[in-house]
């Protein structure tokens, strides 16, 4: 039984992934953490999902959680992970899932510095369609980008507050690794319930398109992924990895 600790586990995310858990019997929330100063601490997680009674506090404090979790995915955002919990993690010393955007690189090098003593994803989308759209896309980019106008677009629901995606910037480094000389344009919109929408526009020279799309209608594709990263990291050593490691 792998005991997950959800970090933001009062957020969207986080509230979404504990109740994933609830359905599987190789894996379970060991511990619900959430910011301080939130009004969900002390309350039950069942308060947070809309379910009964699940026997688990909020708590704010990540490191008395140590003895009840063997791993720990956190759903907060780029400034809560890198300036209150990573110290935490340094101290740990468990697996972490990274499921937030919005670093910079300097955030992505102390995640790296941190994965040289335990196991690190970051994950900015769970989803196993994702990682196949990037391959496509890199087959797109070496045929069609060269001297193409590249063009990505990406929507998400009006709450989501990093822009661009934490997939839209994946996407772009896909294409740049390509080589491609053509300078990468992005554009998001944040509207309504909107899940997530992705798609990539190569305009040729010659005024044709080539247009790639992927975009998701429900969050069980999610699903899977969550539980797939859930048992690829438990069984890995210290190390760095993404999208391309555990779906590839």
């Amino acid at each position: 039984m792998i005991r997950v600790g959800i970090v933001g586990a009062t957020g969207k995310l986080g509230r979404d992934i504990a109740g994933l858990l609830t359905q599987r019997e190789d894996m379970v929330a060991g511990a619900v953490i959430g910011r301080s100063g939130s009004p969900w601490i002390g309350q039950d997680l069942g308060a947070v999902t809309g379910s009964g009674d699940t026997g688990l506090r909020i708590t704010s404090d990540l490191l008395a959680t140590k003895d009840d979790c063997d791993l720990y995915i956190d759903c907060t955002h780029a400034k809560a992970l890198m300036e209150d919990n990573y110290p935490a993690y340094a101290l740990l010393h468990k697996p972490v899932i990274v499921a937030t955007t919005g670093f910079g690189p300097e955030d992505l090098d102390r995640l790296a510095g941190l994965s040289q003593s335990m196991p690190v994803a970051i994950c900015p989308n769970f989803s196993m369609g994702v990682y196949k759209f990037l391959k496509l896309i890199r087959l797109a980019a070496e045929e069609f980008g060269k001297h193409a106008d590249i063009d990505i677009s990406e929507i998400h629901h009006k709450f989501k507050k990093d822009q661009p995606s934490g997939t839209a910037k994946k996407i772009r480094e896909t294409i740049l690794q390509t080589g491609v000389e053509s300078p990468v344009h992005m554009h998001s919109i944040r509207a309504g319930q909107v899940i997530g929408e992705h798609s990539v526009l190569f305009t040729t020279p010659e005024n044709e398109r080539i247009e790639l799309s992927h975009k998701v209608y429900s969050r069980e594709g999610f699903a899977q992924g969550v539980f797939t990263v859930i048992q690829w990291i438990s069984q890995r050593p210290a190390g760095l990895y993404g999208l391309e490691d555990i779906f590839g």
